[in-house]
């Protein structure tokens, strides 16, 4: 599936930086531009994906597929939405690939159940569309200040930015 993927946004989305992640590291076929690497969730003392050669990287078989740069993720999403999971966040601009059955609430709940908690007990906190399942599961889901307007309005509380130590401000408010 993944080089089925991989065909697709090549040919309808050149210009995007396509990297796979594997077993916790990050594998790309063309450099990721200093510009461009906060986009990808890559911080400044991060290593960056390492580059690789075309047909390596279509011998992987990756957890996610990142794509920065890409606006046709809605025509990924409908030949291949059956099959992963397609996320655009950062405004549209990077675009995640995953199974079809992982997901933030998804990981959420298994721990919860074997943990023996319910979710409604549980505070999340999210910023853009891959934490809305996780907002609709838990019992008390915290926008940050720079969240998606989709996530503020079905918030239970809105905390100040994640660059602004918005998860400590919310628990210090709500559960310490």
């Amino acid at each position: 599936m993944s080089q089925q993927i991989t065909q697709f946004i090549e040919l309808h989305a050149p210009q995007s930086v396509l990297s796979y992640e594997v077993n916790d590291s990050c594998y790309t076929s063309n450099p990721v531009p200093d510009s461009r690497c906060a986009q990808l969730g890559i911080r400044p003392n991060d290593p960056k994906p390492q580059v690789v050669d075309p047909d390596y990287i279509r011998s992987l078989s990756p957890t996610k597929i990142l794509v920065l740069g890409c606006s046709t993720w809605q025509d990924i999403n409908e030949h291949f939405g059956d099959h992963v999971n397609v996320i655009a966040t950062d405004e549209g601009t990077l675009v995640q690939i995953m199974h079809a059955t992982a997901s933030k609430e998804q990981a959420v709940e298994w721990v919860l159940s074997q943990i023996g908690v319910k979710a409604e007990q549980v505070m999340v906190f999210g910023d853009d569309f891959n934490d809305l399942g996780l907002f609709q599961m838990s019992g008390f889901p915290v926008a940050m200040d720079n969240a998606i307007i989709e996530l503020k309005n079905c918030a239970a509380h809105v905390t100040a930015s994640n660059d602004n130590d918005g998860v400590a401000a919310a628990i210090e408010r709500f559960v310490v």
